[in-house]
């Protein structure tokens, strides 16, 4: 392996970890949802806040981070994200306000997205496009271990302390992976570095920053996408975080039960875009907007029964509609991993690929903002049946989104 391969291969890893405790920091209040709720610490519509909140912020975060990360080094972006991060959640457990939970996650939610751009733009200029996707599956999968290691040990933490501990001890961990992410980082890109790389690559193409990035989405056909990302965040999202109460709600389960079924979903996601990645070669899913089109029609179809037989209380039922929702939200991280992870690097060339990423997060988490409030709302007022047909629809806007950006994405990428 050469000097540089394997410079690569060690900033792949260290992105992979840094991300890793981010989402640690990030879905701890996910986990820990359903066990506040049941000890009334807050109620489902604050707990709809509480996580709107980190969405709303992660998703303005995005797009001041993508702008940023194409002009700062990225590694500091990072290292503020994480140590901020740590500190929101040592904070959170400790406020006895469950109304000022809402400004403390708000923050959290900010210093996540200080994040995702900047590896984006560190892969997407390291690495050939084949390559940064390779490493962008790496990263994912540790996201999603990172997620089942979590909802693995929160209900530890919750049979033998308490739901604070999940806060406490995510935040020593992110702190310390902040540490090493920084010399480490700082290291490995000492002399002929990647920020070296990357600063000439960024000069050579400085002529094509003229042009907008809102002219270049346009251009792309990447514009009504974001509509899809939207419809995919909401869905991505608002599954991961509600169904360990969907779970408990409907079918009367405790609260440890309901987080620890809740591993599926990650175990789910990382099969699910473990395919998508070997098939992402093929004609079909090689197309970004042609892959989602295709995930988002599976899981509308997968919602119908689903919405069905959440009114019905027995185990095969439950198991049932576990697995339906396990799927489903798998299938949304497979959108996820072509619209977000994919569809950036496609714009390496034109020097704005963290920008790119961070404004195609942000609708990501406009998605997830609406979801977090409004399945809230919905199953509190309508039911959980109802609040599945609701996801029907929404997948729906998904696939049309999908359908008007074919054309012109189509003719961009080639």
């Amino acid at each position: 392996m050469s000097i540089r391969k394997h410079k690569n291969a060690v900033i792949v890893m260290l992105c992979t970890v840094a991300y890793f405790a981010s989402y640690f920091s990030r879905k701890t209040f996910a986990a820990v949802m359903v066990e506040m709720i049941g000890k009334s610490v807050i109620d489902n519509t604050v707990a709809g806040l509480v996580g709107s909140a980190l969405f709303v912020f992660y998703g303005v975060g995005q797009l001041v981070s993508g702008y940023l990360g194409d002009r700062l080094q990225p590694k500091y972006l990072m290292f503020a994200g994480l140590i901020t991060s740590a500190l929101c959640n040592i904070v959170f457990p400790l406020i006895q306000n469950q109304y000022w939970l809402i400004p403390v996650w708000a923050i959290n939610g900010f210093a996540q997205a200080l994040l995702w751009p900047p590896i984006v733009r560190i892969l997407a200029e390291s690495l050939s496009h084949e390559r940064y996707v390779t490493a962008n599956l790496i990263i994912t999968f540790g996201a999603h271990i990172s997620t089942i290691l979590l909802y693995i040990y929160a209900p530890f933490c919750i049979s033998f302390m308490s739901y604070r501990e999940v806060f406490f001890t995510s935040g020593i961990f992110c702190i310390a992976v902040g540490i090493i992410f920084i010399i480490a980082m700082t290291l490995v890109l000492r002399g002929d570095s990647g920020e070296k790389a990357q600063a000439n690559s960024q000069n050579e193409l400085s002529h094509d920053k003229s042009t907008s990035a809102w002219k270049t989405l346009f251009d792309s056909g990447v514009l009504p996408l974001l509509f899809a990302i939207i419809a995919m965040g909401f869905m991505r999202d608002g599954i991961e975080s509600w169904l360990p109460t969907l779970y408990s709600q409907a079918f009367n389960r405790d609260s440890e039960e309901s987080i620890l079924v809740s591993v599926v979903l990650p175990i789910f996601a990382i099969v699910s875009v473990f395919i998508v990645r070997v098939i992402h070669k093929t004609k079909l899913f090689n197309n970004e907007s042609t892959g989602a089109l295709t995930l988002f029609g599976i899981s509308a179809v997968l919602c119908v029964p689903f919405s069905i037989l959440i009114s019905i209380d027995n185990a095969t039922c439950r198991i049932i509609c576990l697995l339906l929702g396990a799927i489903t939200c798998a299938c949304m991280h497979s959108c996820n991993f072509l619209l977000i992870s994919c569809v950036p690097g496609r714009f390496a060339k034109t020097g704005k690929s963290s920008t790119i990423g961070g404004i195609c997060n942000a609708c990501t988490y406009i998605g997830s903002a609406i979801s977090m409030y409004g399945i809230a709302y919905m199953s509190e007022t309508l039911g959980w049946s109802l609040t599945v047909v609701s996801w029907i629809g929404v997948l729906l806007l998904g696939g049309v989104a999908s359908i008007l950006a074919i054309k012109k994405y189509t003719k961009f990428i080639k």
